[in-house]
């Protein structure tokens, strides 16, 4: 389950985030691999350029010194009760720590749903096996290098269908059994606090395959949990829903205005 609460355009500038969007080259292609890093390191893999290679993500040595949010004080307590709308004033402190960039700021409601890889919801050991074959150097399914959730699946029409993504920066082993007491108790009580994520969406589409083959493009929409781990893992072991402040890059992922546009108008319709 996944419904929009509110939206709103946004854009960041001159933030002195420790978090960039930075692209490497590759295949003769100036811009080809696409990262989200953490100070200066790699933290997330987040694919490349290419419309019709597979989609994935990939947690990366960067990762690793992040495990605690990097959210100011002063917002924390707010995330913590939940927002229940996208006020300017609030969305200006948000902005101090995410990159530079235009945004479609979404708060949305989810039931996050935590994946263990090589199972049966494995996104990457089935539905996109089913397209795209398994990896053709290593003849295995892609993987991650993180444990992640999933949030909505929807088909959006013959061809096409919507797969949501969250994805924590570590791994559940670091977070505090405290803390998520603390969020199962909140969240049994019907209280949704919010996790802030920095999101993209990727339309992938393979150039060959088998005539019968359903849905050959994927719409992936992933979140990148920038703080709010404790709450999105308590949620899902609660299947409670939660509510995510998402910073959607309009210039980051691949699609364009007008597919982000539609993504808008099938979250709402849920």
């Amino acid at each position: 389950m996944s419904k929009i609460i509110d939206t709103k355009d946004w854009c960041i500038k001159d933030t002195n985030s420790i978090i960039s969007f930075e692209t490497t080259s590759g295949g003769g292609w100036e811009k080809w691999d696409r990262y989200i890093s953490i100070e200066g390191k790699k933290a997330f893999h987040i694919g490349n350029i290419c419309g019709t290679c597979s989609f994935f993500f990939e947690r990366l040595g960067g990762a690793n010194g992040s495990n605690q949010g990097i959210s100011p004080k002063e917002i924390s307590e707010e995330f913590r009760k939940g927002i229940t709308n996208l006020e300017d004033v609030f969305l200006s402190k948000v902005s101090l720590i995410l990159p530079s960039g235009d945004y479609k700021v979404l708060l949305n409601e989810v039931i996050p749903e935590f994946i263990e890889l090589g199972t049966e919801k494995d996104y990457f050991s089935n539905e996109q096996v089913q397209v795209w074959g398994m990896n053709s150097f290593w003849g295995l399914p892609h993987y991650p290098k993180v444990k992640y959730y999933r949030g909505i699946t929807k088909e959006l029409s013959n061809n096409s269908k919507l797969f949501e993504f969250i994805v924590p920066t570590f791994p559940v082993g670091w977070l505090e059994e405290e803390t998520i007491e603390m969020y199962k108790s909140l969240i049994s009580k019907e209280v949704k606090p919010t996790a802030l994520c920095l999101s993209v969406l990727d339309i992938k589409e393979p150039a060959d395959y088998e005539e019968e083959t359903k849905h050959i493009q994927h719409w992936c929409l992933t979140h990148y949990i920038i703080d709010g781990h404790h709450k999105v893992f308590s949620a899902a072991t609660q299947n409670q829903p939660i509510t995510l402040l998402s910073f959607l890059a309009t210039k980051e992922g691949i699609a364009d205005r007008n597919d982000l546009s539609s993504l808008l108008d099938n979250l709402k319709t849920v």
